[in-house]
């Protein structure tokens, strides 16, 4: 089948595109474990079967920090996926 090939504008579009993917996984990674650290706090608090000691009220903040640093490599991932996977299969000239 023939496709024309993208103009700059649609190459620079997808690159955004991927790049904002990435930026949201990253994102939401991190809001996933702030809200499992938040929930783990509150079940500790509330039943006493887990001391966490010092740590507990730094458990959603921790959460927050390790889900970037994890959202920002599953991010990457995502991104180069979604800008490699859209790119293919243009013809170049």
């Amino acid at each position: 089948m023939w496709s024309l090939p993208l103009s700059t504008p649609q190459k620079v579009g997808i690159v955004v595109y991927g790049l904002t993917v990435g930026a949201c996984v990253a994102a939401g990674t991190s809001a996933a474990l702030c809200l499992l650290g938040t929930a783990i706090t509150e079940f500790a608090q509330s039943t006493g079967w887990i001391n966490l000691g010092e740590n507990q009220p730094w458990l959603p903040v921790m959460g927050l920090t390790y889900g970037l640093l994890l959202g920002i490599i599953l991010g990457a991932i995502v991104c180069r996926k979604v800008i490699k996977s859209r790119l293919r299969g243009t013809p170049t000239h």
